[in-house]
C-alpha cells in the first residue's frame, strides 16, 4: 500500500511539474510578444549604416553622455532583432551589437543611480528578451550581470530593498525588469515570489498614510515625506500624501500591468487582491485624471516642466499602455475599453463617456467630468504635500501649484503640442485658480531643509464633497512664510463652475509693490479672444495686453467666465513666448486685487464648452446664485438643479432661500463640513430632499443637521464614514 501511494505521490508531482513547465513556456511566450510589441522599428537601412564592424553605433560617445549611447544602443538591438523576426537574418549584427555592449563597451559614468537600476536596462530588456535563443549561455549571462547584477548603483531586483519604501516609478519597473532577469537566468520562482509579495504591500495592502502605495481614495502616492509634529516639519505625526499618478504612479501601472498580462490564468499568476489593486488604481483614480491625451497637470509631479510633453506622455503610458496590457487580463473589460474609446477620441460617444464628480479624499484633489469637459482644482491641507518640485531644475518654480490650481480641459489641446508644452515657458505666479501675491521670483524649497514648511498648508478645513454628480471643493489657506489667508471654494455643478474668495487681505507691511491676484487662465493661445464690458460693447483681442474695469464676460478657447461682483479688474495677455528655436503662444487672465487689499472677494463662474452666444446669454441672466459669501460660509444655488453647495467653516445655518423655483430651504450643520443639498421630489405637503456631507477637517463621527423646507422642519444625525475612510462623503434622504 505504502509503494502504491508514493507512485501515486511522484504521478501527482510529475503533473505538477509537467503544468509549471507549460505556464512557465507560457509566460516566456508572453514575454517575448511583449518584448517584440514594445521593440524599435527604426529604419534597417538607416541602422546598419551606423553600425560599425565591433558592434558599436558610429553616433554614439559611449560614456560619454551620461546613459544616453547606452539606452539608444539598447533601443537599436531591439529593432535590430524586430527586423530579424520579420525575416531578415541578422544574427551576426546582433552577435556582435551584444558582444561590444557586454565586453568592450566603456563604464556608464552616469551618477544618477536610476540610469543604472532603471533607465538603462529599461531600453535594453527587449532586445535581450527577444535574442536569448541566439546569444548563447555564456554571452546572457555577462550581459546580465553588466547591466541588471554589477551596475555602479546596485541590482536592479535587490531584495533587500524595502518594497514599501519604494516609489512607484521605482518598484513597477524593477519588479518587472527583475523578473525578466529570473525567466532569462531561470531563477523566476524566488524573483517571482519577490515581487509578488512586493506588488501586494503596494497595491493590495491599503494603509491610509504609512509608506508609498495604493490609497483608500484610489490613487497612487509616491515620495511621501514623513513628518512629526515635534520634530523636523512641525506638522503631522504620520506620513504626509503626495498625488502623483501622472509620472511615477504611470510607471508602476504600465510596467507592473505588463508583468501581470504575462502571467495572467497561470498557476504562477499574482493574487487576485493584487490584480484588483491595479485595476483599482487605473479605474478609481487613472481613468479621471485625463481627457484625450492630456493628463491633469498637477499630478505630474515634479516633471511638469522637463522640457518635454508630460501631461501628453502621462497619458500614453498611464492610461494607453496601461489600458491594453489591462485587457489581456481579462478583467473589467468594458470599463477599460471605455478608457483607452475617451483616450483615442477627446469628444466621446456616449455610451462611453465619463460623467460624474469625484473628491480624492487623501489626495486633496477634486475632479469633474462631462462628456464635452473635464475640470479639476487641486487644494491643500495640513495632510498633504503640494506636487513636487525639486530646485533648481524639475519643477523648481511650482511654488504655488497646489494652492487651488484650477484645470479646464475641452479639446486636450489647452496644453499645447508635443515637445512644445506651454509649461516650457509658464509664469508660474500666475496659476490658474490661484490667489497669490505676484513674483517674478519664484521661492524655491526642498524638503528636509530648515524651510520645508513652504510645501505645506497649516489649514485642517481643506475638502470636498461630492454625491457622484457635482461637488463642492473648499480651502482655508493658512500657508507658512505666506501673508494673504483667504477662504477659496469652488462648486462643481452639472453646467458651470463657481469660484468664490473672500478674505483677500494684505496689509502694507507685506506689500511688495506688486498686486495680488487670482489668476482665471494661462494656457496655448487660440488667435482672439473677446471681453463684454459693463457698458454693453464687447472688446475683440488678439496679441497684447488688456485691462477692462467691471469686465461682464471673458471668452476664449471655448471656455467663458463670467464676473458676479461686478468690481473686478481684468487683465489679459496673449504673447509668444520664446524656449530655444520654438515660440509658444499663451493667453493669461487674472483679475488684480491691488498690492495691498483689504478684504477683497472674487466671485466668478467658469463655463467650460460654452461658445461666444452661450457666453453672453449666460452673462445676462445667470442661472447661478451666490447666496453667502463670508468669512464662515461659502453657498451657491444651481437653480436649474435646485442644488445648493455650501462650505461651513465654523457650525452654523445657511439664510433660508429659494433655489430655482424650489419653496424657501435652509440647512443648519453643528460642526464644520462641506454641503451639498437638492431637491429631488416635492409636494404640496412633503419633499425628498438628497443632502450630501463630507467632513474636510477629517476629524468628526457624526454631524446633525436640520433641514427646513418651506417651513417644515426635520433633524437628522448623520454618521460620517471612520477610518481609513475619514473624509470621504456620505448622501442620505431626508423627508421634510
Amino acid at each position: 500500500m505504502a509503494s502504491v501511494k508514493l507512485l501515486i505521490l511522484l504521478f501527482l508531482v510529475g503533473l505538477a511539474k509537467a503544468g509549471w513547465r507549460t505556464d512557465l513556456e507560457l509566460v516566456m511566450s508572453r514575454m517575448t510578444q511583449a518584448a517584440f510589441d514594445n521593440a524599435s522599428h527604426e529604419d534597417l537601412e538607416h541602422l546598419l549604416s551606423l553600425l560599425k564592424a565591433d558592434g558599436s553605433f558610429s553616433d554614439l560617445v559611449y560614456g560619454q553622455d551620461d546613459s544616453e549611447s547606452f539606452r539608444t544602443h539598447g533601443r537599436r538591438q531591439s529593432a535590430l532583432l524586430y527586423h530579424h523576426l520579420n525575416g531578415k537574418d541578422l544574427t551576426a549584427e546582433i552577435l556582435t551589437c551584444f558582444s561590444f555592449i557586454t565586453y568592450d563597451a566603456p563604464p556608464n559614468t552616469d551618477s544618477n543611480w536610476w540610469s543604472h537600476v532603471i533607465g538603462v536596462p529599461s531600453k535594453m530588456w527587449e532586445g535581450v528578451a527577444l535574442a536569448k535563443d541566439l546569444l548563447g549561455t555564456e554571452l546572457l549571462t555577462d550581459f546580465l550581470d553588466r547591466y541588471w547584477k554589477d551596475t555602479p548603483a546596485g541590482p536592479v531586483w535587490n531584495p533587500e530593498d524595502n518594497p514599501s519604501s519604494m516609489a512607484g516609478g521605482n518598484l513597477g519597473p524593477r519588479a518587472m525588469l527583475g523578473e525578466v532577469e529570473g525567466l532569462l537566468r531561470g531563477t523566476y520562482a524566488e524573483v517571482h515570489a519577490q515581487v509578488q509579495e512586493a506588488l501586494f504591500v503596494d497595491l493590495a495592502d491599503r494603509q491610509p498614510y504609512d509608506g508609498n502605495g495604493l490609497r483608500q481614495d484610489g490613487c497612487l502616492h509616491q515620495h511621501n515625506i514623513g513628518g512629526d509634529h515635534n520634530t523636523d516639519l512641525g506638522y503631522l505625526d504620520h506620513t504626509l500624501n503626495n498625488l502623483y499618478n501622472g509620472n511615477y504612479g504611470k510607471e508602476l501601472l504600465r510596467f507592473v500591468s505588463n508583468l501581470m498580462s504575462w502571467y495572467t490564468g497561470t498557476d504562477l499568476d499574482f493574487q487576485d487582491a493584487t490584480i484588483e489593486g491595479l485595476f483599482a488604481a487605473f479605474l478609481e483614480c487613472q481613468q479621471w485624471l485625463f481627457r484625450g491625451h492630456t493628463q491633469e497637470p498637477s499630478t505630474c509631479g515634479r516633471h511638469i516642466n522637463d522640457g518635454t510633453s508630460i501631461t501628453l506622455y502621462a497619458t500614453r503610458g498611464g492610461v494607453r499602455d496601461t489600458g491594453y496590457n489591462l485587457q489581456k487580463l481579462g478583467r473589467h473589460l468594458e470599463e477599460v475599453q471605455a478608457v483607452l474609446h475617451r483616450y483615442d477620441h477627446v469628444l466621446p460617444e456616449p455610451e462611453f463617456a465619463l460623467s460624474g464628480n469625484k473628491y480624492f479624499f487623501n489626495s486633496d484633489l477634486t475632479v469633474h467630468h462631462r462628456r464635452e469637459y473635464m475640470a479639476s482644482v487641486r487644494v491643500l491641507s495640513n495632510r498633504t504635500t503640494r506636487p513636487e518640485t525639486w530646485p533648481p531644475t524639475q519643477n523648481g518654480d511650482g511654488y504655488f501649484q497646489g494652492d487651488g490650481f484650477m484645470t479646464i480641459l475641452i479639446d486636450a489641446k489647452e496644453y499645447g503640442n508635443p515637445k512644445k508644452e506651454v509649461f516650457l515657458v509658464y509664469d508660474w505666479a500666475r496659476v490658474p485658480g490661484v490667489t497669490n501675491l505676484y513674483t517674478t521670483e519664484i521661492p524655491q524649497y526642498r524638503t528636509g531643509a530648515y524651510w520645508s514648511g513652504h510645501f505645506f498648508n497649516d489649514a485642517k478645513f481643506s475638502g470636498g464633497v461630492s454625491d457622484g454628480q457635482v461637488g463642492v471643493a473648499a480651502m482655508v489657506c493658512r500657508r507658512p512664510y505666506v501673508a494673504l489667508r483667504p477662504l477659496k471654494s469652488w462648486f462643481f455643478f452639472d453646467d458651470v463652475i463657481v469660484a468664490l474668495g473672500t478674505g483677500i487681505s494684505l496689509g502694507a507691511a507685506d506689500a511688495t509693490g506688486e498686486s495680488v491676484i487670482t489668476t482665471l487662465a494661462q494656457l496655448a493661445f487660440e488667435g482672439t479672444y473677446v471681453i463684454g464690458t459693463n457698458n454693453g460693447e464687447e472688446v475683440t483681442a488678439a496679441f497684447g495686453n488688456n485691462v477692462e474695469t467691471q469686465p461682464v464676460f471673458l471668452h476664449h478657447r471655448n471656455i467663458g467666465y463670467v464676473f458676479l461682483n461686478g468690481d473686478e479688474r481684468l487683465f489679459t495677455l496673449a504673447d509668444s513666448r520664446t524656449h530655444g528655436d520654438d515660440a509658444i503662444d499663451i493667453f493669461t487672465a487674472w483679475l488684480d486685487h491691488g498690492s495691498t487689499p483689504d478684504n477683497v472677494s472674487h466671485s466668478y463662474v467658469v463655463l467650460p464648452s460654452f461658445d461666444l452666444d452661450q457666453t453672453r446669454l449666460f452673462a445676462a441672466n445667470p442661472h447661478v446664485k451666490v447666496i453667502s459669501q463670508g468669512h464662515d460660509l461659502h453657498a451657491v444655488c444651481h437653480e436649474p438643479t435646485k442644488t445648493i453647495g455650501a462650505a461651513f467653516v465654523k457650525a452654523g445655518a445657511l439664510t433660508p432661500s429659494a433655489c430655482g423655483n424650489s419653496a424657501s430651504l435652509s440647512l443648519l450643520v453643528d460642526t464644520p463640513c462641506l454641503a451639498l443639498v437638492s431637491v429631488s421630489s416635492e409636494s404640496l405637503d412633503a419633499a425628498e430632499l438628497s443632502v450630501s456631507l463630507a467632513d474636510p477637517q477629517q476629524m468628526y463621527d457624526v454631524i446633525r443637521i436640520v433641514v427646513t423646507y418651506a417651513g417644515r422642519e426635520a433633524e437628522r444625525v448623520v454618521q460620517l464614514p471612520l477610518p481609513p475612510k475619514r473624509g470621504s462623503s456620505v448622501t442620505v434622504a431626508v423627508t421634510v
